[in-house]
């Protein structure tokens, strides 16, 4: 499991400061998902089974999607539009802010929230999996090869020794975020040692039943027929671009009395028709639109998403925001594809005909 050369300064950088600092704040990126949740609640575990005289907190950004309701200590969260001033006092008395599955601060979203990181006096510390880490963190343990954060968790605690401190349901939530990141491990990065860690979690106890029963058969039926209503009405097709579309409205949201959590793994499904290669979803936020691209194959949808709309990802599955409407957005993809496949697939409409 010698995959990611861990620098040993680093590491011993980061045990001093664990060794140090006793108040710690731990935050995972806005719209936290299984791989964001999975990573802090486990890495909150690991630290106090390693530290135990240390006060740590886990802050959530966003409430927490029905899908992943079900997780082992999320009472811990402090959510933050729940609980503003608590969250904003933590980080201000913050020692040591670690940073995980997100690469900026700005994915934090909330003004507050990100001024209150910035103007902290805390050391910051990343874990990350995304790529062009922004500065300010030190040790940042950036690893874009990864699948997952929760992956380079398990590797990082392994590097430290800490694998004894790694409980069972500590193992369940890291291996959820490898199940959630990877989409089944059906994505890039699927190397020999992210199934060793795997292997390594199962046997640390990690619920692998559990995992796939909660993320395949509970879900509410706003969600079921709502995915039928896109499937149906709100998907486009592009033979000749081997590429779809679906797309989602606030009201037709609201119409279903669905959630943004009930629309995951919605722009999946067009991947699984004979000849579709490359899938966008694109959905009405409140205050944005927000963009979601899955691939097959070695079609690049993190470039699509970065020059398009300078977002960004993995090779395979990758996100965006935009500012403006659903139709612009539409647009936009398909002529980013257009000329991406232009320049980088040349035989693609050809290979679909």
């Amino acid at each position: 499991m010698g995959k990611y050369n861990w620098d040993t300064s680093a590491l011993e950088r980061l045990r001093q400061l664990l060794a140090k600092h006793r108040r710690i704040v731990v935050l995972p990126h806005t719209s936290p998902d299984g791989d964001a949740l999975g990573s802090i609640l486990g890495w909150v575990r690991i630290l106090r089974a390693v530290h135990p005289e240390a006060e740590i907190h886990a802050i959530s950004p966003d409430r927490i999607e029905n899908y992943l309701s079900w997780l082992p200590a999320l009472e811990e969260l402090v959510i933050f539009p729940e609980e503003e001033g608590r969250a904003l006092e933590l980080i201000m008395g913050a020692e040591l802010i670690f940073h995980l599955d997100h690469n900026e601060v700005g994915r934090l979203r909330y003004p507050a929230l990100i001024e209150a990181v910035r103007e902290s006096g805390a050391q910051r510390i990343l874990i990350d999996h995304h790529l062009d880490p922004e500065e300010g963190c030190s040790p940042c343990f950036s690893y874009p090869e990864a699948s997952a954060t929760c992956e380079l968790i398990y590797l990082l605690a392994q590097a430290l020794g800490w694998t004894e401190h790694i409980t069972a349901e500590t193992a369940t939530l890291l291996l959820v975020g490898i199940i959630t990141d990877t989409g089944r491990f059906m994505y890039s990065h699927l190397s020999p040692e992210l199934f060793e860690t795997t292997s390594a979690l199962l046997a640390l106890g990690a619920d692998y039943p559990l995992i796939i029963d909660h993320l395949s058969y509970h879900n509410p039926e706003a969600q079921i027929r709502l995915q039928g209503y896109v499937l149906d009405q709100r998907m486009e097709l592009y033979p000749e671009l081997g590429a779809a579309c679906l797309t989602l409205t606030q009201e037709e949201l609201q119409r279903f009395g669905a959630t943004k959590g009930d629309t995951e793994g919605l722009v999946n499904i067009p991947l699984s028709i004979e000849g579709i290669h490359c899938s966008c979803f694109i959905r009405e936020d409140k205050t944005q639109i927000k963009l979601s691209f899955r691939s097959t194959g070695d079609f690049p949808v993190n470039e699509l998403a970065s020059l398009a709309f300078g977002g960004g990802g993995h090779l395979n599955a990758a996100g965006a925001e935009y500012q403006g409407s659903i139709e612009d957005a539409k647009n936009i993809y398909l002529c980013q594809l257009e000329e991406l496949q232009r320049k980088s697939l040349p035989q693609a409409s050809t290979d679909i005909q």
